[in-house]
């Protein structure tokens, strides 16, 4: 039996992304020749390998995938060894491989086969959620990449990895599990505001009245309320002991920039600049000074929004971000078409990882995130990074091309 075509509607918004993504970095560039030299040329030759990758990846059949999932995932994981030995380091990180004139960064290609390893393993027979020997592989499997990007010192790649959580709720994670880490969280960041005492009273105070409402329960509050407490009274000397120089100085340059305004807090501050300046309808195509006065660091990858927002204004960038927001809808509908389990997972799991992307890049953009390096997938600069999504969307296509073989078995 033939397989059947692909979404062709996925190919279409993978390809304005990626064509918005050159034509904001030609504006970077003030639109430059075709020479090695130019980012511009290196990410056409970059969008080239990608859309390649996709199309292969889409005529392999889906069960080959579903098959080396595990190999696919030890090769990477060599790769991401090698690269943490032998990397020469860059801007504090050592995550990017030379080969030849090519410059690899294998943790990009990491997520998307973690993303499938991790689908093989759910989607098991034998798997099950209260199986202690299930959850210590499946930590496993999760933490041995998220372990090696550490050791490459790419912290904001490692935070990524938080987007796998949204497979294993699709496959029933406990929700607790999910929202616990955020609510432990959004305190330890309150705390760095207001007194850590001021507010465990605010969260006794609304302890009390659930209680005073619920009326049962009563040692489970207390073990909650004695829990946050402990929680708030050591998450300060966690903040001191634990994070980097460099790391407290980016979060507390989101709380006052100007108090380090040509250091830590330089980034934010010209971005709202950037913003501010781009207006409604922005300054028009190739007129943004703030990237062209290169008062903007990482302007082409990080900060790559930022030049959109000068030039296309607030209009401009809404669209592209309801654009990239279709996109990733698109690609949670494709992975519930797909019929197969494996596709399923990891296709959210696929969409976890854009997600992020997406939320951690216009929050820093935006001035309310810390500033750690994570790109915008198809808009900013970074050949490895548009490689290995194109190659999980094509591997998505592929799943979804055998849909109609899996009616009949």
């Amino acid at each position: 039996m033939r397989r059947s075509p692909p979404d062709w509607l996925l190919y279409i918004l993978l390809l304005l992304l990626m064509g918005i993504g050159l034509l904001n970095l030609t504006s970077i560039e003030s639109f430059p020749p075709l020479s090695w030299k130019s980012y511009w040329t290196k990410q056409l030759l970059a969008a080239s390998i990608a859309l390649l990758a996709t199309a292969v990846a889409t005529l392999i059949e889906g069960r080959t995938w579903h098959y080396f999932s595990y190999v696919i995932y030890a090769f990477w994981m060599g790769m991401m060894f090698l690269t943490a030995i032998f990397a020469r380091e860059i801007n504090g990180a050592r995550a990017w491989l030379d080969i030849g004139p090519l410059r690899l960064q294998s943790s990009e290609f990491m997520k998307v086969a973690t993303a499938l390893a991790v689908s093989n393993f759910l989607t098991r027979y034998s798997f099950r959620w209260e199986r202690l020997w299930d959850r210590v592989g499946l930590a496993l499997l999760i933490g041995l990449p998220v372990g090696l990007t550490l050791l490459q010192r790419d912290t904001g790649t490692a935070l990524t990895y938080a987007a796998l959580l949204v497979p294993l709720y699709r496959w029933g994670l406990s929700g607790w599990v999910v929202g616990l880490p955020l609510i432990f969280g959004g305190l330890a960041f309150a705390t760095l505001l207001f007194s850590w005492v001021h507010v465990g009273l605010v969260v006794s105070g609304i302890i009390l009245l659930s209680y005073l409402l619920i009326r049962r329960g009563l040692w489970l509050h207390v073990g909650i309320l004695a829990g946050i407490w402990s929680w708030l009274a050591i998450s300060g000397l966690l903040y001191e002991k634990v994070l980097a120089p460099h790391q407290r100085q980016r979060i507390e340059a989101l709380f006052d920039p100007y108090k380090d305004p040509l250091g830590s807090g330089w980034n934010t501050i010209q971005a709202r600049i950037a913003i501010v300046a781009g207006g409604v309808t922005g300054r028009g195509l190739g007129k943004g000074l703030q990237s062209k006065l290169d008062f903007i660091p990482q302007r082409h990858t990080d900060f790559a929004l930022c030049s959109i927002a000068e030039e296309w204004g607030w209009i401009g960038t809404t669209l592209l971000l309801a654009l990239f927001v279709f996109f990733l809808w698109r690609i949670g509908w494709v992975s519930e078409k797909t019929g197969s389990p494996v596709a399923l997972l990891f296709g959210y799991g696929l969409a976890g990882f854009l997600w992020i992307h997406f939320l951690i890049n216009t929050a820093m953009v935006l001035g309310i995130f810390p500033v750690i390096g994570i790109p915008l997938p198809f808009i900013s600069y970074g050949g490895s990074s548009w490689a290995s999504m194109a190659w999980g969307i094509g591997m998505l296509q592929s799943f979804y091309r055998e849909r109609s073989l899996r009616l009949f078995g």
